[in-house]
C-alpha cells in the first residue's frame, strides 16, 4: 500500500485525471512478475559502483550468439574489479544510432541471440555478484517502431504518442553559438534558437521531419528517431510496463538523454523542467514496486545545479547516481594543462548531492567526449592537444576517441590518468577496451555508412587476441590492481577530499573515515614533483598502492612524472 500510494504521489503532479487509471493498470501489469522479497535489501550498494560499459556485440570470442560470449566476459570484468556491467542498447533496432534506436522494448535484437540468452547473462552475473544496468531510451523511439507507425498510418491514437504539429515549422538558419551549433525558428511570431545534437546528421530543417500522414513530427537526434510526448499518460503507461519487465529480470537502468525527456518542441537542456523530476521520481517508484534495489543513473549534461536536482533530496527520491561529465571534460583540461588545480575548480562545485546519491567519474564513455561549457583558451588548449588522437564530433564541439588513443597510446600516461580517476570521489565508469589499451579504429577503415557518425571510432568489438596479447594482458593487470585497491578502500572514497597544498602539477589530496585518513598524491606532469610533507612511511602511513618512482625524503615526498601514490594512516 505505501508503494502505490508513493506512486500516485508522483504521478498526480504529471497525470492529475489518469493517476487512478494507471495506478491500477500498473499494479494489474506488475502482478505477474516476481518482486525481490528480500526482507533487508541492500539500498546503497551503488555507492560503491565500478562500472564496466560494453555493447552487446562488443566482444568477439568464438562463433556462439553475442550475448552468450558475454558470459565468459563476466569472469574478465570480475578480475578487473568491476562490480556492475552496463550492457548498452540491445532492444530491438535498426542500428540508426548503434541502438539508441528502439524499435521494441520487449525484444532483444535478433543478430543478438534470443531472451534466454539474456536470462543466462543475468543468472552468470548474479552468480558473480555483477549487477547489470540497460539503457532506458525514454525520449525518443524508431521510425519503425509500431507506435509511429500507426500514427504514419493515421491512427490518432499513436499520432497522439508523439510532438507533432500539422504546419510546416518556419526554419531560419543554422550557426554557431557557445560551443555549438543551433538553428533559429520563427514560433509564433517569436525567435527560438535551438541546439542541434547532432549537426552532421539534422536533415533539412533540423528538428523536424515530414510524416507519410503529412504531420510534422519533432526530433531531438537523427530523423529516424522520433520525440515521445510524455504529457500523454498512456505514454506514461507503455514505460511502466517496460520498467517492470526489465527490472523483474534483475536490470538497473540508466536514463538516456534525460533533460529532453518530458519537454514539448524546441527543447533546450538547461531550461530545467519540474515534469521531467517528477517524471524520474515516477519512474524510480514504479521500478521499486519491483526490486526496491533497483538503481537509475542520469544521463545529462546540464548545469551543475540542474544535474544535481535529479540526485533528488530526502523526500523526493529520483535517481541514484549522476554520470561526472563537468569533471570528466576538466580532467582533460588538467592533463593537457598538467594542472591539477582545474580538477579542484570543479571538485568544489561538485559536493552538495544527497547522502544517498553519487557521481560516476570517467575519463570516455560510448560517446564523443564533449566539449561543452569550455571557453578559449582552454577549449582551444584541449582540441589542439587531443583532435590530431581523434576525430571531430559535433562540427569539432566534441572529440570522438578511445582514451588510450587520446593520450598519445602512451601507457604510463594512460595508466595515470586512470589512477587519477580512481583517486576522486564516487563510482568509476570504464568502457570496454580500456581495461587493454584498445585504440581506435582508424576512421577510413569503417564502411562508409558509419564514416559521417565519428564516434563509430570508439566503438567495435575487442577480439581474443587483443585480450590476450601482451600489451593487453599487462594493462589488464596494472589497472585491476587500481580499481581492486580502490575497491578495499571505497568508505574512504565516499566521503569529500580536503585539498593539500602542493605543486600545481599534483592531485593531493586526504580522506577521512573515522579515525583514519587516505593520503592521495598524483602527479599528471611530465616532470618530478617534490610535495612537502612529514610522514614517516612505514610508522605513521601504510602504502596501499604506488605507480611509478616514489621517494620518500626529509619533509618531503618526491614523485617522478606521472608517478602516484595511496598511503592510509
Amino acid at each position: 500500500m505505501q508503494e502505490v500510494n508513493e506512486l500516485k504521489q508522483y504521478l498526480k503532479p504529471l497525470y492529475k485525471h489518469n493517476t487512478e487509471r494507471l495506478c491500477s493498470e500498473i499494479i494489474s501489469y506488475a502482478k505477474d512478475f516476481p518482486r525481490n522479497e528480500n526482507p533487508y535489501p541492500n539500498l546503497l550498494w551503488h555507492k560503491f559502483l565500478n562500472l564496466y560499459a560494453v555493447y552487446p556485440d562488443g566482444v568477439e570470442n568464438g562463433n556462439a550468439a553475442p550475448l552468450a560470449r558475454l558470459i565468459p566476459h563476466l569472469a574478465h570484468i570480475k578480475r578487473l574489479g568491476s562490480n556492475a556491467l552496463h550492457i548498452l542498447p540491445f532492444l530491438a533496432s535498426p542500428l540508426v544510432d548503434a541502438g539508441f534506436d528502439v524499435s521494441d522494448y520487449m525484444r532483444v535484437r535478433d543478430d543478438l541471440g534470443t531472451m534466454d540468452d539474456m536470462r543466462n547473462v543475468v543468472h552468470e552475473a548474479q552468480k558473480l555478484g555483477i549487477r547489470l544496468f540497460m539503457d532506458l531510451v525514454a525520449n525518443h523511439v524508431s521510425e519503425e517502431h509500431e507506435w509511429f507507425q500507426k500514427a504514419q498510418a493515421g491512427d490518432e491514437k499513436y499520432r497522439r504518442y508523439f510532438i507533432v504539429q500539422k504546419t510546416k515549422p518556419h526554419f531560419v538558419e543554422k550557426f554557431h553559438k557557445e560551443s555549438a551549433v543551433w538553428a533559429r525558428y520563427i514560433v509564433n511570431g517569436k525567435v527560438r534558437d535551438v541546439n542541434i545534437a547532432f549537426p552532421e546528421m539534422a536533415g533539412e530543417i533540423p528538428h523536424w521531419r515530414e510524416g507519410k500522414d503529412g504531420y510534422w513530427y519533432y526530433h531531438t537526434y537523427y530523423p529516424q528517431q522520433l520525440d515521445l510526448n510524455w504529457h500523454n499518460p498512456d505514454v506514461f503507461l507503455e514505460f511502466a510496463k517496460i520498467i517492470v519487465f526489465w527490472a523483474s529480470l534483475g536490470f538497473n537502468f540508466r536514463l538516456d538523454a534525460i533533460p529532453f525527456v518530458g519537454k514539448g518542441a524546441y527543447k533546450q537542456t538547461d531550461e530545467d523542467n519540474e515534469f521531467t523530476h517528477q517524471l524520474t521520481a515516477a519512474f524510480r517508484s514504479v521500478a521499486e514496486s519491483i526490486n526496491p534495489e533497483c538503481v537509475f543513473i542520469v544521463e545529462t549534461y546540464e548545469r551543475i545545479q540542474v544535474i544535481t536536482r535529479y540526485l533528488g533530496y530526502t523526500h523526493f527520491k529520483q535517481t541514484h547516481l549522476a554520470y561526472n561529465f563537468h569533471l570528466c571534460t576538466y580532467l582533460w583540461v588538467a592533463l593537457v594543462e598538467q594542472d591539477a588545480t582545474f580538477i579542484w575548480q570543479k571538485l568544489d562545485e561538485l559536493d552538495e548531492i544527497p547522502v544517498h546519491a553519487d557521481w560516476i567519474n570517467f575519463l570516455r564513455n560510448h560517446d564523443e567526449l564533449s566539449l561543452a561549457y569550455l571557453q578559449d583558451p582552454l577549449l582551444s588548449d584541449v582540441k589542439n592537444a587531443l583532435m590530431k588522437y581523434g576525430e571531430p564530433f559535433r562540427e569539432g564541439y566534441g572529440i570522438s576517441g578511445r582514451t588510450y588513443s587520446l593520450l598519445g597510446r602512451d601507457e604510463t600516461r594512460f595508466l595515470n590518468a586512470y589512477f587519477l580517476v580512481a583517486s576522486l570521489p564516487g563510482g568509476v565508469l570504464i568502457p570496454y577496451g580500456d581495461e587493454i589499451g584498445k585504440t581506435n579504429i582508424p576512421l577510413d577503415k569503417l564502411p562508409p555508412q558509419l564514416r559521417k557518425d565519428t564516434r563509430n571510432i570508439n566503438r567495435g568489438k575487442i577480439t581474443a587476441e587483443e585480450l590476450n596479447s601482451a600489451k593487453g594482458k599487462r594493462i589488464m593487470e596494472k589497472l585491476s590492481k587500481i580499481i581492486v585497491k580502490r575497491q578495499a578502500l571505497r568508505e574512504f572514497l565516499n566521503v569529500w577530499p580536503q585539498r593539500l597544498t602542493s605543486p600545481a602539477g599534483v592531485f593531493a589530496a586526504t580522506y577521512h573515515f573515522g579515525i583514519s585518513e587516505l593520503l592521495v598524491l598524483v602527479n599528471i606532469t611530465d616532470k618530478p614533483q617534490c610535495v612537502k610533507i612529514t610522514i614517516a612511511p612505514h610508522k605513521d602511513y601504510e602504502e596501499m598502492l604506488s605507480f611509478h618512482k616514489i621517494e620518500y625524503g626529509e619533509g618531503k615526498i618526491t614523485l617522478s612524472p606521472y608517478a602516484g601514490i595511496w598511503l592510509q594512516k
